[in-house]
């Protein structure tokens, strides 16, 4: 932006925004103590919720020019013995681990052991022949294809208390005869890549994973409480227990604020998408090297932020285990990381050699908003809360019931699939996803606001002769559409026709249907039979998943189709 630019933006800001622009300005390099005192407290308040001695919450740490600058704990690391988080405590990172598995690959190639380019098929001899080979670098860039194994586990019948090993997740992948896409011509988070990337280096090197990354790369780090963690089992000394919130128990004690939270440690064992356990103190030690490099080479650290290219010539905003992007006008370099109950953010501003982790064990946490939060205190940004509160300061308007009925109903994406319910409840407006319930803010009759401040908002638009009713949901600057379905009315005797059992053989189980109480659900003797909720015809969703039913020639249902978003068009038999 010009001098004049700047200018004129900064006269346009109210008086209260000049006043956060000045105090960031003096937070993006301490004068003096009192300065520091203020940045800190700045900082602070964000995670004043969660600064308690009966919630979980987050360590947090500010890197810059090699250095911890600001490092902190909120909340606590175990609510059951009173342990508080501090500066030692280890937290499992989730998806923020998928780095190290690039660059022990990477390590691995600049011995000369293995190519980036090498079709998976070499490594791992049990993997199918989809007639196009997938290459090592397609796993890491989430464009191979595969089915996400976590989404194959859980529909084969798994759940996260269960323990699942390497061996029965390799065979879960290897099971599967179709891909989600031909490789190379899409991008579609998939942590199957990462796992088989992790197989491919225990078998190129000879080591194990978790042996392989102690040895390359985070003892020559100092890295001296971080590890792959391969055992659910396994003591780690200063862990970090993960929480979720509990539903409302008539057996917990009165005013018990324990009873509040539920474990959320999930027993899966597997490494190479996840299992890196680890502190900020030890994260400094890597976002060194990433600067200054005495593990892999400067070179290396480039390839894993170079932009992917889809074979049509589109980049995508994903190199080898690091996401690219911007924010607030600086490029950044992140990854985020969601596991059980531990939620994880490692962003950095290569222009400002300035990072933030912030490493959470609670599942409500919102580690990427924070850092982004932190950064901006930190880097003397300008604060977007400004613009956030542009936002909030629009007031919320009243509605009719019709007014808000009539947007109410189930939306799809027309590229992904993915599908949005809206409900009607209560006087309100709600979106339903991932089971979880957000309450939509009015701001006039077809824009709404989800989250304060605002996280996204949401558009509806009438249908007309070239489209059918939609939705828009903007975040972050970008915004997708989702069109209305056409919800279809079944008769008790229409939905008996779907009933029956059916053969998934890349699942290892059957699925049987049948219908109770007036409704067409699926039945497993682990868990509770829920509805499943028609949608166009033949069609139906049940939470993230959906099934798309087959008719053959004499128009009797014949088979089943499971979409879950990481998993599509996964094909089930009707026996």
């Amino acid at each position: 932006m010009t001098v004049a630019g700047t200018l004129a933006s900064t006269l346009a800001l109210p008086l209260f925004a000049l006043a956060l622009l000045a105090l960031a300005t003096a937070h993006a390099a301490p004068r003096d103590a009192a300065d520091r005192a203020a940045l800190e407290a700045s900082t602070d308040a964000i995670f004043a919720e969660w600064n308690r001695r009966d919630t979980p919450g987050c360590a947090v740490a500010v890197y810059r020019d090699d250095a911890i600058v600001f490092q902190r704990g909120y909340g606590m690391a175990n609510l059951e013995l009173g342990v508080p988080i501090g500066p030692h405590s280890v937290f499992d990172i989730g998806s923020t681990s998928k780095q190290f598995t690039a660059a022990s690959v990477l390590l691995l190639a600049q011995d000369g052991k293995l190519s980036l380019d090498d079709d998976i098929r070499k490594h791992l001899p049990e993997m199918p022949d989809y007639g196009r080979r997938i290459t090592i670098r397609q796993l890491l860039q989430h464009t191979s294809g595969l089915r996400d194994y976590i989404a194959l586990l859980i529909l084969g019948g798994a759940a996260f208390d269960d323990q699942a090993t390497d061996a029965q997740t390799l065979e879960a992948i290897a099971r599967q005869r179709a891909l989600n896409f031909p490789p190379g011509s899409e991008h579609l988070y998939s942590n199957s890549g990462y796992f088989l990337a992790g197989q491919i280096v225990e078998r190129v090197s000879g080591q194990s994973l978790p042996a392989f990354a102690h040895e390359r790369i985070f003892a020559p780090l100092g890295m001296r409480d971080t590890r792959f963690r391969r055992d659910h089992a396994e003591l780690v000394p200063g862990r970090a227990m993960a929480y979720a919130r509990a539903e409302a128990s008539a057996d917990a004690p009165p005013r018990d604020s324990a009873a509040t939270y539920r474990l959320d440690q999930p027993h899966w064992d597997q490494v190479g998408d996840g299992s890196v356990h680890t502190t900020t103190g030890d994260l400094l030690r890597w976002d060194r090297n990433f600067y200054d490099p005495t593990v892999g080479s400067a070179a290396m650290f480039a390839q894993m932020r170079q932009a992917g290219v889809l074979d049509d010539g589109r980049h995508i905003d994903y190199g080898l285990g690091l996401k690219m992007g911007e924010y607030r006008g600086l490029a950044t370099v992140r990854h985020g990381g969601a596991w059980g109950g531990y939620r994880a953010e490692l962003l950095r501003f290569p222009q400002r050699h300035l990072s933030v982790a912030t490493l959470c064990n609670f599942a409500e946490a919102q580690p990427q908003r924070w850092a982004e939060r932190i950064a901006e205190l930190w880097l003397g940004l300008p604060p977007s809360l400004a613009q956030d509160r542009a936002t909030a300061q629009r007031k919320s308007v009243r509605l009719t019931p019709a007014q808000l009925q009539q947007w109410a109903g189930v939306y799809r994406h027309a590229e992904s699939g993915d599908l949005r319910k809206i409900v009607h409840a209560d006087g309100r407006l709600a979106l339903h996803h991932f089971d979880d319930e957000f309450v939509l803010r009015p701001l006039g009759s077809t824009e709404f606001e989800l989250g304060a401040p605002s996280i996204a908002t949401l558009r509806f638009h009438e249908r007309n002769r070239e489209r059918p009713r939609r939705m828009t949901v903007a975040a972050n600057g970008h915004g997708k559409d989702y069109l209305a379905v056409n919800v279809a009315a079944l008769t008790p005797a229409e939905l008996q026709a779907y009933a029956g059992r059916y053969r998934c053989d890349e699942l290892g189980r059957d699925y049987e249907f049948k219908l109770v109480d007036g409704a067409l659900r699926q039945l497993d003797p682990r868990f509770p039979a829920v509805a499943l909720e028609p949608l166009e015809r033949d069609r139906f969703v049940q939470g993230l998943l959906s099934y798309r039913f087959h008719r053959g020639v004499d128009g009797r249902i014949e088979g089943v189709s499971l979409d879950a978003g990481r998993v599509r068009d996964l094909a089930c038999t009707r026996l």
